[in-house]
């Protein structure tokens, strides 16, 4: 318990993410070649050079990591055996060539809000663990990218940290139950939190940002301009929050399935206990000295285990935040659409 409760504080403490503008070019050139599907793939960086500040260096995709077929829409992000080695190899690469650099986390290139995952929370967590187990206190790093929100001119461009709230919870007995999730105050709104972000360029960089052709003279109704970029996001958005409310659904039948059976079992001991009761009386009765039979329900019935609420926080978030994004790109459409009835 002590372990857990340095994980826990160690956490607390304010990090600043500073990414390299190398960095950030690569993930909008991976972007820009699939920007409807999902690519993952590890990042690498160091820390300890300034304080409170995790430099990210480094990034590569995993090989074909587009988004893979799956039931529950939940492995887009896979740390299988041949990712885990390509990861490494990438790693050693790095050291072999003199730079100074380790594995931080995980980037997620994703349109419509669709970025947590379970097994992408469990990886950050085992990661997260293992810098402990080094002595280390930085949090493990999840950097997302949007594509289509970048396509405007803005470079959609976040980073995030397991969240205190769910670091406590895993570490608490029994995890994901309910109890866990009211004493930590953990919800689907909190699995994660952002960390502040800056992007460290170079003169190199700089050079190569010069090459775009930005068109500053662009009029009032250029701007004010609803693209078929707009309509995409939109489409994509709301197929991703028809998949989200699809598996919430499932996870929500089987909750329902839980209480139903514990329902029933509730309803089969209260009987038993007064069966047992009646017949404890009976005997007494009948002789005062009788043996009477063990009122113990837990010696006659077994219980199916609390269900964790793993799956439903992490499909709840999924729509939270699939919604945040199609909420605010709406906003936005309609503003121009205001803008473009008042040039008329």
């Amino acid at each position: 318990m002590e372990a857990a409760h340095e994980s826990q504080s160690a956490v607390t403490e304010q990090y600043t993410v500073k990414l390299n503008a190398s960095v950030a070019l690569k993930l909008a050139s991976i972007g820009q070649q699939s920007p409807q599907g999902i690519t993952t793939g590890p990042i690498y960086g160091f820390d300890g050079v300034e304080p409170n500040i995790i430099s990210v260096t480094h990034t590569i995709a995993f090989p074909s990591s587009a988004q893979f077929g799956s039931s529950n829409n939940d492995d887009f992000f896979n740390l299988r055996t041949s990712n885990q080695k390509f990861q490494q190899e990438y790693l050693s690469k790095l050291k072999a060539s003199n730079y100074t650099a380790n594995l931080l986390g995980w980037f997620v290139i994703s349109s419509g809000g669709k970025f947590i995952s379970q097994s992408l929370a469990d990886s950050l967590y085992q990661l997260q663990e293992t810098f402990r187990s080094n002595k280390s206190e930085i949090p493990s790093l999840l950097v997302v990218y949007d594509p289509l929100k970048s396509v405007d001119g803005f470079l959609n461009l976040k980073c995030y940290k397991l969240s205190d709230a769910f670091l406590k919870t895993i570490q608490s007995d029994g995890k994901f139950i309910a109890k866990n999730l009211i004493e930590n105050k953990l919800s689907y709104k909190n699995i994660i939190e952002p960390l502040a972000l800056t992007i460290k360029s170079n003169h190199l960089t700089n050079l190569k940002i010069q090459e775009f052709n930005l068109d500053d003279a662009s009029n009032e109704l250029d701007n004010l301009s609803i693209g078929p970029s707009t309509y995409e996001y939109i489409k994509l958005t709301t197929d991703q929050l028809s998949d989200s409310v699809h598996q919430l659904n499932h996870n929500l039948g089987n909750l329902n399935y839980f209480q139903r059976n514990l329902s029933r079992e509730i309803a089969k001991i209260t009987k038993w206990e007064q069966k047992v009761k009646q017949d404890n009386e009976d005997k007494l009765k009948a002789n005062p000295k009788a043996k009477l039979a063990n009122t113990d329900w837990r010696k006659e019935f077994k219980l199916m285990p609390p269900s964790s609420k793993f799956d439903y926080l992490v499909a709840s978030g999924s729509v939270n935040n699939i919604c945040n994004n199609l909420q605010v790109t709406e906003n936005i459409e309609y503003v121009k659409a205001v803008g473009i009835d008042k040039s008329i």
